[in-house]
């Protein structure tokens, strides 16, 4: 199996947690501060791959990232080997039933799998995006959230994630989880800020082509 198909699957079946904030070192918020994702890599007793915490500092608000991360539809256009990926069942505005299917190398071919998705959004102008699993083929658990919160002026990415294989072979890829999840991470923030920034400079463009009104 390819060890990061599978953990970008596990990326997206989170379920509801108690969220508290993650520390930093001083160290590490200058790293953070810096541009560099921070990366927090926790073993637990008993358990074959780690919990593994990044930190990143993005440009655009809280909500308008939650908001495009939001576009499930696009999800395929970014997460490779991803196949389809849809919402089968709106259940209010801010929960929904979301499908996914990943191509697998051989034997496995192709994977699916059905994720309750529930947005919040706090007082103090984060947003945070948790999944509960429906159903999956190729995982017993996965713990975790993502959090998109103020941060002097930017947006703080914070992303959680435990995830318990259901594979005899988990153990020979453990010392690769931390880095393909970063890779994960790294390639969904590539993707909103991209957006987000053709986004901002189509507005900016529409702004400046406005005919101004005479004083």
């Amino acid at each position: 199996m390819k060890i990061q198909s599978l953990i970008l699957c596990a990326l997206l079946l989170l379920p509801n947690l108690s969220f508290a904030e993650v520390s930093m070192t001083p160290s590490e918020k200058v790293e953070l501060e810096k541009g560099s994702m921070v990366k927090k890599v926790v073993w637990k007793e008993g358990y074959v791959w780690p919990e593994v915490t990044i930190l990143v500092l993005l440009d655009h608000a809280p909500k308008d990232n939650m908001n495009e991360f939001l576009d499930f539809n696009k999800h395929k256009t970014f997460i490779p080997d991803m196949v389809e990926s849809k919402i089968v069942k709106k259940i209010s505005p801010n929960e929904m039933n979301v499908y996914f299917e990943m191509v697998m190398p051989w034997p496995v071919n192709k994977t699916s799998h059905v994720t309750n998705n529930v947005v919040t959004h706090d007082p103090d102008g984060s947003s945070t995006l948790t999944w509960n699993l429906v159903k999956a083929d190729m995982l017993k658990q996965t713990d975790g959230h993502m959090t998109f919160s103020p941060y002097e002026g930017k947006t703080l990415l914070t992303y959680v994630s435990f995830i318990v294989p259901n594979s005899s072979f988990a153990g020979m890829f453990k010392n690769r989880v931390a880095s393909d999840v970063e890779k994960s991470v790294t390639k969904i923030t590539t993707h909103l800020t991209k957006v987000l920034d053709k986004k901002e400079q189509a507005f900016s463009t529409t702004t400046k082509s406005l005919p101004q009104s005479s004083l």
